[in-house]
């Protein structure tokens, strides 16, 4: 299947992203002077052009808008003589003559199963700002996987968690990934809206948690979940069920003695991997599941 990369991105200057770290600057902790500027390590943005117009669309986040470490990453869409431009980062080349969007990327050969990341949002109108993961293979139309997460058109104050897992339309590796955050929609971008985001990350199954259940004594019956994770017990047993993120976070652990539901209505959308014990913290199973409450 090919996806065709309609990101509108205006005013840049092509860059060349040298890192192999295929999601470079993560945390985006390390930042470069540049005149009375500093652009983000590894990844391009539309300061090298805008800036000379007096006009920067990624600025240094810090403080309270760093999720963690010192800094993070704010883009801002702008209105740079007339033209509205999307506060744009990516690990691709940016293109800036029709039809526009971005090429080459970081070479790259893994299968990751998902995104994460942190977010705050401030759009303006029903703006909504993106973060996605291009996997292509020996050209830009060739997609091997892609994700796409859309902030709602709505202020995001305090930093939000996100994660969506990779959608694949071939068996193949990849042979290079691109990056691309964005504070507007790829169409219609309304300006001063405005992103930050920290913290990024492909996920890969995580080690010592399995995908697939070790056990057929206790199941999970309803995947993706919503509100509630029901479970099969065939044995009446009593059991753990703990809760975690792709990052390793715990967010949810609950003793559910013989019931075969656990709530999970004020758990966030995404992936988690959940492992199943018995009172004494005996591995019974584990699993991996999306919760869209």
């Amino acid at each position: 299947m090919k996806i065709l990369y309609t990101t509108l991105i205006f005013l840049a200057t092509a860059l060349t992203v040298n890192a192999q770290n295929a999601t470079p600057n993560p945390g985006f902790e390390n930042w470069t002077q540049v005149g009375n500027r500093v652009d983000p390590d590894n990844w391009n943005t539309l300061n090298p052009t805008t800036a000379i117009l007096a006009t920067v669309t990624c600025t240094r986040a810090s403080g309270a808008d760093a999720h963690s470490g010192n800094y993070a990453i704010k883009l801002t869409t702008k209105s740079v003589f007339g033209v509205t431009a999307n506060g744009i980062a990516s690990t691709g080349t940016l293109i800036t003559t029709p039809p526009y969007g971005v090429s080459g990327g970081i070479p790259f050969t893994g299968r990751p199963d998902s995104i994460s990341g942190w977010y705050k949002y401030t759009p303006q109108n029903a703006d909504q700002g993106f973060i996605e993961l291009l996997l292509t293979g020996t050209s830009i139309t060739d997609t091997i996987g892609f994700v796409k997460v859309e902030t709602p058109n709505a202020t995001v104050s305090s930093f939000t968690y996100f994660s969506a897992p990779v959608t694949y339309y071939s068996s193949a590796n990849p042979t290079n990934s691109i990056w691309v955050l964005s504070s507007s929609k790829a169409v219609n971008p309304v300006v001063n809206s405005s992103i930050i985001i920290d913290d990024i990350a492909m996920v890969f199954n995580p080690s010592g948690i399995e995908q697939v259940a070790n056990s057929n004594e206790i199941n999970l019956i309803n995947n993706p979940a919503s509100e509630k994770m029901y479970f099969r017990n065939r044995g009446n047993h009593s059991y753990q069920v703990e809760l975690k993120s792709v990052t390793g976070n715990t967010v949810l652990k609950t003793n559910t003695g013989t019931d075969n539901a656990v709530s999970i209505g004020a758990v966030a959308d995404g992936i988690y991997f959940y492992i199943i014990t018995d009172l004494h913290n005996n591995f019974i199973s584990s699993g991996k599941v999306l919760v869209k409450n």
